[in-house]
């Protein structure tokens, strides 16, 4: 009877953290993958209350960018193809060679699961086939049944616009004019609120997403119709703060380099038209102008991308060309380089360096490792896909940052 009230007093009713400096015990954590600290939160109160400490968030991602190792095992690729898959960085291009078997992961994400406009139309369908009817010269009193064959490989889901990614968080649209901000690695998301009637009239706009390092705040911004609204997670709220001072027909996303969103752009210069990549500071909320590459003489088709750290404009659509520049020096015009690749390309968007230090490419759809010493390249095989079916990437690390627990002044 003793010997079973000594184990009982014995057995901990939850576990405890031990008895550690708390700088001690965030210095050891930071040095953790994401998928360990999440399961981890599960332990005890105590646990729980320390990981989903901000400040440990901070430590985190301190010591992911600046340590080589750390990043290359917490960089991810994110797909989206009607849906959001997550591929592991280290797995391209490792030891020299590849895994043509890459798996990429499904991701669960807001509004996954909302159908599209499609799943009505499919719902209403008998035997395969779609009737509807229509009218003859203006008839309505006598119309005429239509059979329509529905093809069985309609997706139901929305695509997922990809519109920026820093820190761990990527900003989605899974829906029309519906962002969110969202950690893969977590699975946090957060619904940004539309912007106040009347700030962007509805019509074509564009995004862009990035961290202002001097106010420490996550920032989206939107243009359209002439007028640019940032959006700020720490006062989770919209604000109109200049007019876009450049012609409005950009296509793409904004492109985050030193926390700066760039896109290339037009503006009229007296009786020319001019491009140049419009420079939007985070912190200042201005724009200033950076020289294009004396090659490109309209904006519309070209587009920024990032790689390796340096900025790079690309075509984007028309015709097949196998080069692109990259400005080796930021904001020197002078120092826009020429690159040819030897296979051509309608539209490509750099993503990051391999472990061998090829560079990863989205090509029309589709992934390479392009070897930029002697210009060969392979296409990556990706399993988990749907074939057929395109896609967008962009990449992200593992993080603990939330878009819900962001510190608020």
């Amino acid at each position: 009877m003793n010997k079973e009230r000594r184990i009982q007093q014995q057995s901990p009713v939850e576990a405890e953290i031990p008895l550690l400096p708390q700088e001690i015990m965030v210095e050891i954590l930071s040095r953790l993958p994401v998928k360990s600290l999440c399961q981890f939160r599960c332990v005890s109160k105590q646990w729980l209350s320390l990981i989903s400490d901000p400040l440990l968030a901070k430590s985190h991602l301190k010591k992911t960018v600046s340590n080589d190792c750390f990043y290359s095992q917490r960089k991810r690729v994110i797909i989206s193809s009607h849906n959001l898959y997550s591929l592991e960085y280290e797995s391209i291009g490792r030891n020299g060679s590849f895994d043509e078997n890459l798996v990429a992961l499904e991701l669960d994400y807001p509004l996954k699961d909302k159908p599209n406009g499609l799943a009505e139309l499919l719902d209403s369908a008998r035997d395969g086939f779609l009737y509807c009817e229509r009218s003859e010269e203006g008839n309505d009193e006598f119309p005429v049944m239509l059979k329509l064959n529905l093809p069985f490989c309609v997706n139901q889901r929305n695509w997922v616009d990809i519109l920026g990614s820093c820190n761990g968080l990527v900003c989605i649209a899974p829906d029309e004019d519906t962002l969110f901000l969202f950690n893969p690695s977590t699975r946090e998301s957060k619904r940004i609120p539309d912007p106040p009637s009347g700030f962007v009239p509805n019509g074509w706009s564009f995004y862009g997403f990035g961290y202002d390092f001097v106010n420490d705040d996550y920032k989206v911004v939107k243009v359209g119709c002439g007028t640019v609204c940032v959006y700020s997670l720490r006062t989770d709220s919209w604000r109109i703060v200049c007019s876009f001072p450049y012609v409005d027909n950009v296509s793409e996303s904004g492109v985050l380099l030193n926390g700066t969103i760039h896109w290339m752009v037009s503006f009229e210069d007296g009786v020319d038209c001019r491009c140049v990549v419009a420079a939007f500071s985070l912190e200042e909320e201005v724009f200033s102008d950076m020289p294009a590459p004396d090659i490109v003489n309209t904006s519309f088709e070209f587009v920024v991308g990032v790689l390796n750290g340096c900025l790079c404009v690309l075509h984007s659509r028309n015709q097949m060309h196998n080069d692109f520049w990259v400005m080796t020096e930021y904001g020197v015009g002078k120092s826009w380089t020429k690159l040819t690749l030897s296979l051509s390309y309608i539209c490509m968007k750099p993503l990051c360096l391999a472990q061998n230090r090829e560079a990863l490419l989205d090509v029309d759809g589709k992934l390479l490792l392009y070897n930029l010493e002697d210009d060969s390249y392979k296409y990556l095989v990706v399993d988990g896909i749907p074939a057929g079916d395109g896609f967008e990437a962009d990449t992200y690390l593992e993080t603990l940052v939330s878009p819900n627990g962001f510190c608020r002044t």
